[in-house]
């Protein structure tokens, strides 16, 4: 079966080729599970080597929680257990064609490291319910994240130049791109992973919050902002909707100007604007207040994982 997992900073998006989808926050934590007459229902609780972790959304309310943002990552028991708890809740087979993918900056450096780690690895997790799940990767194939998102785009691209802006939790990819007939061509001097994303803007909701209502929201609690409209304050519910508009806004203008100024050309020098990730839509919000050449990638969050899926077939033609 092929499978695409797209470990972000933020959150782990994953798809198979039968079209089911998954996402929980990039977050795992060494716990252990106490009889108290309760099945956890939070996800996921799993065990690995003996050990038992709770990953995604379970691990964001444990005491100690990992949410790495070093480059090794990538290639670490970190991101195995994020891929492993994908693969599971994808309800996947046991022989497994995987793609995976990494910031652009780091794609060189680290791209035969994590195929070499994840490829032809067995696997053995255990669900929450004791159930065993082996998996066997039989191939893995490494993409660079944006890159991805351009192979999610359903409908033909016109010949010309595009750019692409994956706007991730952590950082933001910058990928410029000929397109002509049938090739795809990366244009490398426009090229470059800024480090800033919508992190930035939980940060500092995070002290607004703090300054206040005198609580404290660290990255972990606030990782589900966007779906969220109150938060709980000495046993009241405060709506926080003005404070996320105007810091979601705020760090997107940021995001857009720091692109602007690193690319030294204009948005509307390209023939489309394409954008991807967790906040394709708080950036596209701003640049369409501008630009009339820039489109949200359907599914955007999802796109990066969607691409790495559609590369693996490609690469079989």
């Amino acid at each position: 079966m092929k499978c695409a997992v797209d470990v972000g900073f933020g959150f782990t998006k994953a798809v198979n080729e039968k079209g089911k989808e998954v996402i929980f926050p990039s977050a795992v934590a060494k716990t252990f599970l106490t009889d108290i007459g309760l099945k956890p229902t939070s996800e996921y609780f799993i065990t690995y080597m003996n050990q038992t972790y709770a990953v995604g959304k379970a691990a964001t309310h444990c005491m100690i929680t990992e949410t790495s943002f070093s480059d090794d990552r990538f290639v670490s028991e970190f991101s195995k257990l994020l891929v492993l708890t994908a693969l599971m809740a994808l309800d996947s087979d046991r022989e497994i064609e995987l793609g995976l993918g990494l910031p652009l900056m780091l794609y060189p450096k680290l791209k035969e490291k994590v195929r070499d780690y994840f490829e032809f690895a067995e696997e053995i997790i255990v669900d929450s319910n004791n159930v065993a799940h082996t998996y066997h990767i039989t191939r893995c194939e490494v993409f660079p994240q944006g890159v991805g998102a351009l192979f999610s785009i359903d409908s033909n691209i016109e010949k010309g130049i595009y750019c692409v802006l994956d706007i991730g939790f952590r950082t933001t990819d910058v990928i410029v791109v000929e397109v002509n007939e049938n090739n795809i061509n990366p244009l490398l001097e426009l090229c470059f992973t800024l480090d800033k994303g919508m992190s930035m803007a939980i940060e500092k909701l995070s002290i607004i919050l703090e300054r206040k209502y005198g609580v404290s929201y660290d990255t972990n609690l606030l990782l589900d902002i966007h779906e969220r409209s109150q938060i709980s304050v000495r046993g009241r519910k405060i709506n926080i909707e003005e404070q996320k508009k105007e810091v979601f806004n705020t760090i997107a203008n940021d995001i857009v100007q720091s692109i602007s100024r690193k690319l030294q050309r204009g948005f509307d020098t390209f023939d489309g604007v394409f954008v991807a990730g967790g906040g394709a839509f708080n950036i596209a919000a701003v640049l369409q207040k501008e630009f009339e050449n820039v489109q949200v990638i359907y599914n955007a969050q999802f796109a990066n994982a969607k691409g790495f899926l559609n590369l693996l077939s490609i690469l079989d033609e």
